[in-house]
């Protein structure tokens, strides 16, 4: 039997048609050419292509930096007069405090050493310290000072920068012992009694006795010995000594005392 099959060209396609074969092409260098066309267009607008990003990073114009400028400016105008009157009251109030404490000390030291104290304020100088009697010396010594009596080098604490002695135009203390108003009394060179010697000028001394109440120079006990410290501008306090001998410190509030 003759065989039906037929041999097939070469050139023939499944589909009716040839396919063409397609020569190699380089993609990469296309890829290459159409990034190099969309970035020379992205160059050619600049500002179409700039995102919020892109905004935030150029930072703060001077107009704006001008103006947290003045408003901070403004702001520290009105915190400074603030700052510097709540400076200058601690600073008043610190040595009230400090005078206070140094009575207090001056009471227990006359108890335990069973003789007068004192604390000496040097009105002129603004400081103020301890002092016991010296019975074997006959004279003052300050505390924690290796001579046996008072010498123009002994220690001394000074009030705050700013601050000194006084009441200004205050007419009136802070107690119904204290209403004719003054500094503790005038020191003198020897111990209250019946020879306390010869008083120096500006200075107030409170002394007190062995038995820790506040004396004057004739060895009385008196309930108006106080000390005054302004800062010669708003501040005033006062340190009061009554008959008991247990200081107490106030505040001028511009028309009365308060204790504090």
């Amino acid at each position: 039997m003759e065989s039906n099959k037929q041999t097939l060209p070469s050139s023939y396609s499944p589909v009716g048609a040839s396919i063409p074969v397609c020569p190699d092409v380089n993609m990469e260098a296309v890829f290459t050419s159409i990034g190099a066309s969309l970035r020379a267009r992205v160059s050619r607008y600049p500002v179409a292509c700039k995102t919020k990003t892109n905004r935030r990073e150029r930072g703060f114009s001077i107009v704006e930096l001008l103006i947290v400028v003045v408003v901070a400016l403004i702001l520290s105008a009105m915190a400074i007069p603030s700052v510097v009157s709540i400076t200058r009251s601690a600073r008043n109030n610190a040595d009230a405090r400090g005078i206070s404490a140094a009575l207090n000390l001056a009471r227990m030291r006359a108890a335990a050493d069973f003789t007068h104290t004192r604390i000496y304020m040097n009105l002129t100088g603004n400081t103020y310290h301890l002092e016991l009697w010296n019975k074997a010396s006959a004279c003052w010594q300050t505390d924690g000072d290796t001579n046996a009596c008072t010498q123009s080098t002994s220690p001394v604490t000074a009030l705050a920068s700013g601050d000194t002695f006084g009441f200004g135009s205050i007419s009136a203390g802070p107690t119904a012992a204290t209403s004719s108003i003054a500094q503790a009394p005038l020191c003198t060179a020897g111990v209250a009694g019946a020879s306390p010697g010869a008083t120096t000028a500006n200075t107030a001394c409170i002394e007190f006795n062995s038995r820790c109440f506040p004396v004057d120079k004739t060895n009385t006990i008196v309930a108006s010995d106080a000390a005054y410290i302004t800062d010669n501008l708003k501040f005033y306090s006062a340190i009061a000594v009554p008959i008991s001998g247990q200081p107490a410190s106030y505040r001028y509030n511009g028309s009365s005392w308060a204790q504090f």
